[in-house]
């Protein structure tokens, strides 16, 4: 069972790095459209489509002439088109074949069989001859495409197309073993030699679109095999353009976007030959082969057919692969036929999207066609369609339909192996929906092993699922520090679903130091609520209490476990904590919209604590560790005293868009900053507090994508203290520091300063700036180093400045070598950094970064608040 979540796991990963890229498709015809009345008398022309050697021709386009009414045939050659009574001309034509036609006349309800036979496309040269340092006659037909290109672009004001889309990903091999695990091929869904389907879906569209930024998808039916809740893809463009500059897949599988062969700058990249034309419907059409200058720049190599005069895409057979940019994939394959709709306008028809990927032993490889029918280009749309803030929405039976519907819905023939696996998954499903069979599941899962304790905890579920059991793995649970010495702090959470909406938690975290014999215990209960008709709306409201550890950066910079190490084989204690007792109430609320707010009442009593073991591996410094006070500190208070804290919070992203499915919305971020208000006030005399403080903190963090030439991750903020009669050591404003040490691992991109020393510009500075800019090349220049190249290894550059004044600051500036790894596994950073401050000291260092979520995860510190 887990195997096999784990081959879905990996057809989620192509199947959301085509996510904003697939194209649904729903083939009704024209004629269908208008004369619905007429259904009941529908014909339908169907067979197969086959070269003059008798190959089948996947996804070749069947229209109807002089129209954009048509089908594709399916990856057999099999094609389907009803059409209502009446005669017809019907055109099939397959990229670099010669176009047929048939002529018949539909009577009634009537099926009518026809295979297309289709030669090879015969290529007219005529009297071209190229001699050796002539250019070739196809870079004259570029320059026309390119300067006609923009104009291609815009003239599409307003957009409208039916849309029918069926994607499917195969094994092309599974492995024996993964990670020494025996890989079961059968409850995989695949056969002995490795060949099954992993995802199929079907999906049937409306998208509408208008310039400058309005877009509507509407969704009628969507069907994922083996999953009847599964809501296929829900954002989606009309097409992906080659007539923009930067043509932008998905931004990670090609994070600066390819260039476009007829883009403004397409010659600095692309050589081109012309290897003939010939006529179509009394259009002379030119093949021209694309040609990459140089590799691994983000550019595609393949076949573009360009219609003379118009200087419009007719077809093209476009790829790109790891060499030219290409991440996570090992190939993409994007294949187009236009038809045009009127003069000077031509409209996509079929495009098919064809990914490969090779990891850990699998082999992948897809199809996802996409069928559009019923173009309407500035044609007024009805204003009711583009409602403010929505993006797409589903019809409220979208996920289940019958197969009645989908027979008579579908334009492509299914395979046979797609018709299996939507019988052998639903009958799968069935099976494991059998309670007997989940409740035997559920038993040998709550199985308790010790050796897993350690590793991977343990987790206890009831026989309904409602109430869970968590133990966190022990093994992360024991460090070392000078302080408590050894010490062992346990995590267990008691998790129950009282409803679809609410839910309460109990967590408690308990810790033993060896060293100091002291034992701390905290609690926190949680009740959650998530609005179950809105995705991504809810509140929690905390009450936690009891006495433990705590670092005095609340941001916790020091990952206990890393320090453990330091300490131990070095003799670097990093880690300074203080003990506390704690009361409080936490609320937060997340509005759906982009809106969130929070506040935190607590009571602390804050204890110093000192150093009380010495043990290490390493010599240190007069045989102890530097004290548990940094020397920054020493002119703040540090005795034990008493705080009642007020921390109140506004966060702000603007731009959201949701997304309508059958029985909830979901809210669609946006590419503007998140911006965060805080305010914080420590009370005086309330309960005995001896703090008296106000300060405050306006941040703005985003990200800011430069196509071609990177992105740039940006954090800004400034504040200050208002007034600092008394504050402890937990509420000065910390630097999220990382100390100065020669060689180091780095600290969380965006918010740390890699090289400022723990806790030397902790401060009650009534205002300072904070900066932090981080600008990623992805590729770009990198790819022109040799070796660099090879290894896909990106530069990167960036600041991180904290600045009050003349007299205080600091300042490090870095570059960095970013996306070190191999394949998926690109988790590395190497970081090569400068620093000075107001003092004039000098700071150099090299950091080695790990860009995984769960490894800052170690950091510890206020378990129960980061719950």
């Amino acid at each position: 069972m887990q195997k096999r979540r784990y081959i879905r796991r990996i057809g989620s990963l192509l199947i959301c790095i085509y996510e904003f890229f697939v194209h649904r498709s729903r083939v009704f015809g024209i004629l269908f459209l208008l004369l619905s009345c007429l259904k009941a008398s529908a014909g339908v022309l169907t067979g197969r489509i086959f070269d003059s050697h008798a190959e089948v021709l996947p996804f070749a386009t069947v229209f109807v002439a002089g129209t954009t009414l048509g089908t594709a045939a399916n990856a057999s050659g099999v094609y389907r088109l009803e059409l209502p009574k009446g005669r017809y001309e019907v055109t099939c034509q397959y990229i670099g074949y010669q176009q047929v036609r048939f002529q018949l006349t539909i009577k009634d309800q009537e099926t009518i069989q026809h295979d297309f036979k289709l030669a090879n496309q015969h290529l007219d040269l005529g009297e071209v001859v190229v001699h050796a340092n002539d250019e070739d006659p196809a870079y004259r037909i570029i320059r026309k495409a390119i300067a006609k290109r923009e104009a291609h672009l815009k003239q599409v004001k307003e957009f409208q197309t039916s849309i029918y889309l069926k994607g499917v990903l195969r094994t092309s091999k599974v492995p024996e073993n993964v990670f020494g695990q025996k890989v079961e091929k059968g409850e995989l869904g695949v056969d002995t030699s490795g060949r099954g389907i992993v995802y199929l879906c079907e999906e049937v569209a409306d998208y509408y679109s208008r310039l400058p930024n309005k877009e509507r998808t509407i969704i009628h039916s969507v069907k994922e095999s083996g999953n009847p809740s599964g809501m296929g893809f829900s954002q989606l463009p009309s097409v992906i353009t080659f007539y923009e500059n930067n043509v932008q897949i998905l931004s990670n599988i090609n994070p600066r976007g390819h260039i476009s062969p007829i883009a403004d700058r397409a010659l600095s990249y692309y050589k081109y030959k012309l290897e003939g034309s010939f006529q179509e419907d009394r259009r002379m059409i030119y093949k021209i082969k694309v040609i990459p200058k140089h590799p691994y720049e983000p550019v595609f190599f393949g076949t573009i057919y360009i219609v003379d005069d118009d200087w419009a895409i007719q077809a093209l057979s476009l790829a790109t692969s790891t060499r030219y940019g290409l991440e996570k994939l090992d190939t993409v394959r994007i294949d187009q036929v236009f038809l045009p709709l009127k003069r000077g306008v031509w409209v996509v028809k079929n495009q098919v999207f064809y990914p490969v990927v090779n990891i850990l032993g699998f082999g992948l490889t897809g199809n996802f066609v996409t069928v559009y029918d019923n173009q309407k280009v500035n044609e007024p749309i009805p204003d009711t369609v583009f409602q403010p803030k929505l993006i797409s929405s589903y019809e409220p039976s979208a996920n289940k339909r019958d197969s009645n519907y989908w027979e008579e819905t579908r334009p492509l023939a299914l395979e046979q192996d797609e018709i299996r696996d939507y019988r052998y998954k639903d009958s799968l499903r069935l099976v494991e929906e059998n309670p007997q069979r989940k409740d035997s599941l559920r038993k040998q899962a709550n199985k308790f092993k010790p050796i897993g304790l350690l590793w991977n905890g343990y987790t206890y579920n009831d026989s309904g699922y409602k109430s869970s059991i968590r133990i966190q793995p022990l093994l992360f649970r024991v460090n070392f520090n000078s302080v408590e010495g050894l010490n062992f702090s346990p995590v267990i959470s008691l998790n129950r679903k009282l409803n679809p909406s609410n839910t309460l938690n109990l967590r408690t975290v308990a810790r033993y130091g060896f060293s100091n014999e002291h034992f701390n215990a905290e609690a926190a209960v949680k009740w959650q609520y998530q609005d179950k008709a809105w995705r991504g709306r809810g509140w929690s409201l905390v009450a936690d209490g009891g006495r433990y550890v705590y670092q005095y950066n609340r941001e916790n910079p020091v990952i206990p476990l890393v320090n453990t190490f330091s300490t131990l084989i070095f003799g670097y204690n990093e880690l300074k904590l203080y003990e506390r007792w704690t009361g409080a109430l936490n609320f937060q609320n997340t509005l759906g919209n982009g809106f969130a707010y929070g506040a935190r009442l607590a009571y602390e009593q804050r204890i110093p604590l000192q150093n009380t073991d010495n043990y290490t591996w390493a010599r240190i410094s007069n045989g102890y560790y530097t004290p548990n006070l940094p020397d920054a500190l020493n002119q703040y208070h540090y005795e034990q005293h008493d705080a009642m804290v007020l921390m109140l919070n506004l966060q702000w992203q603007p731009g959201y868009k949701y997304i309508y499915y059958p029985d909830y919305k979901s809210a669609v971020a946006s590419n503007w900053p998140v911006f965060r208000l805080e305010y914080q006030k420590g009370i005086p005399e309330l309960l005995g507090s001896n703090v008296d403080w106000d300060k405050w903190r306006v941040q703005a963090q985003g990200r800011l994508s430069l196509s071609q030439f990177g992105k740039l991750n940006y954090q800004l903020a400034f504040g200050g203290f208002l007034n600092d009669r008394f504050v402890g050591l937990p509420d000065l404003n910390h630097l999220f520091a990382n100390d100065d040490m020669p060689i180091k691992m780095a600290g969380p991109y965006g918010t740390s300063f890699q090289l400022a020393p723990y806790y030397m510009f902790s401060n009650t500075e009534p205002f300072a700036l904070e900066l932090h800019l981080d600008y990623n090349l992805l590729g770009f220049i990198s790819n022109k180093v040799p070796g660099l190249r090879q290894a896909k290894a990106f530069f990167a550059m960036g600041t991180n400045a904290y600045y009050a004044n003349k007299d205080f600051y600091f300042i490090e500036a870095f570059a960095s070598l970013d996306n070190l790894g191999f394949k998926l596994y690109r988790f590395f950073r190497l970081d090569f950094l400068k620093a000075w401050d107001a003092a004039q000291r000098q700071y150099y260092g090299l950091r080695l970064g790990l860009n995984l979520q769960a490894f800052h995860g170690l950091r510890g510190g206020d378990e129960l608040l980061e719950w």
